[in-house]
């Protein structure tokens, strides 16, 4: 049983990486998004405004995304590593 649950955790703890990794790349790429200007070249005024403003709600849209992945990658954390028991039996 002590391999199954050392591979379990390893999984879990694998798993929260990762969405640490994306949730951390998805906010870069949504705060860059968000405050560089759109490219307006070759387009209309009113595509250009259009374009700015999509841009922007996707901005925003990637950088609450890419916390919720954060903070839901350090909230499995915490409970992988609130359940794991130390060698004379209590938890730690």
């Amino acid at each position: 049983m002590k391999g199954t649950e050392g591979m379990t955790r390893a999984a879990l703890l694998g798993l929260c990486g990762g969405l640490l990794l994306g949730g951390l790349f998805l906010l870069g790429v949504g705060l860059k998004t968000h405050l560089s200007p759109a490219d307006c070249t070759g387009l209309s005024e009113m595509e250009c405004g259009f374009t700015r403003e999509a841009a922007q709600e996707m901005g925003r849209r990637q950088v609450i995304v890419g916390a919720a992945l954060m903070a839901l990658g350090a909230a499995v954390v915490v409970l992988v590593r609130s359940s794991v028991k130390r060698p004379d039996g209590r938890a730690g």
